[in-house]
């Protein structure tokens, strides 16, 4: 266990600065990588959270120990939750829904926002996830429909049309794809 000052320093704003390195940056990699594969079958809520750390591991600092030890805490209290699936549906009522959805600016290091995508099979009594992403844009948003409509890209072209021909195979129907967004303008591209 680190040993973590009570009295980091603090900047003008009262946010801690990060100068001081950190202990735990020889085992983070090893650490996160572990995390990262069992988040990928069971904890998507895990992912952004362990991407964020491992981007880090070349500046490791006392910040990054901190989020390090906060995030196994919160794994170690919420070992009891895991992501599953159902199907209590027939093939005729089942289809492939993509949520997709974006902060503006929430990377408070270079002001980039977070696409989150979600992709699922969904059917009145079936819920099966298929993918979840959760990744830093590239590019700076100026507005959060800029923001939202870079996910829903990425949602489209990166995660839902490929799956359509697996689908389709795998369903043996044509495959249609419901795409739910909350942003205004981004729905006006999907229905444009």
């Amino acid at each position: 266990k680190p040993e973590f000052d009570e009295n980091p320093i603090k900047g003008e704003n009262g946010e801690v600065i990060e100068t001081k390195p950190g202990v735990l940056g020889d085992i983070a990699c090893a650490v996160l990588m572990k995390v990262l594969y069992g988040a990928r079958m069971a904890r998507y809520d895990l992912v952004r959270a362990v991407g964020a750390l491992a981007s880090r591991i070349t500046k490791w600092t006392y910040l990054c120990d901190r989020k390090l030890h906060r995030l196994m805490c919160y794994i170690h209290s919420t070992i009891d939750l895991s992501m599953y699936a159902w199907v209590g549906d027939p093939i005729e009522n089942l289809e492939l829904v993509l949520y997709c959805d974006a902060d503006l600016a929430g990377d408070r290091t270079d002001s980039k926002s977070t696409t989150g995508v979600f992709l699922c099979i969904l059917g009145p009594r079936s819920f099966v996830p298929l993918t979840g992403v959760s990744k830093k844009q590239t590019s700076i948003s100026r507005s959060t429909p800029e923001a939202e409509i870079v996910a829903l890209a990425h949602g489209l072209f990166k995660e839902a049309i490929p799956a359509i021909g697996l689908w389709r195979k795998v369903l043996g129907k044509p495959i249609r794809i419901r795409v739910l967004e909350d942003n205004e303008a981004a729905c006006r591209v999907i229905i444009t």
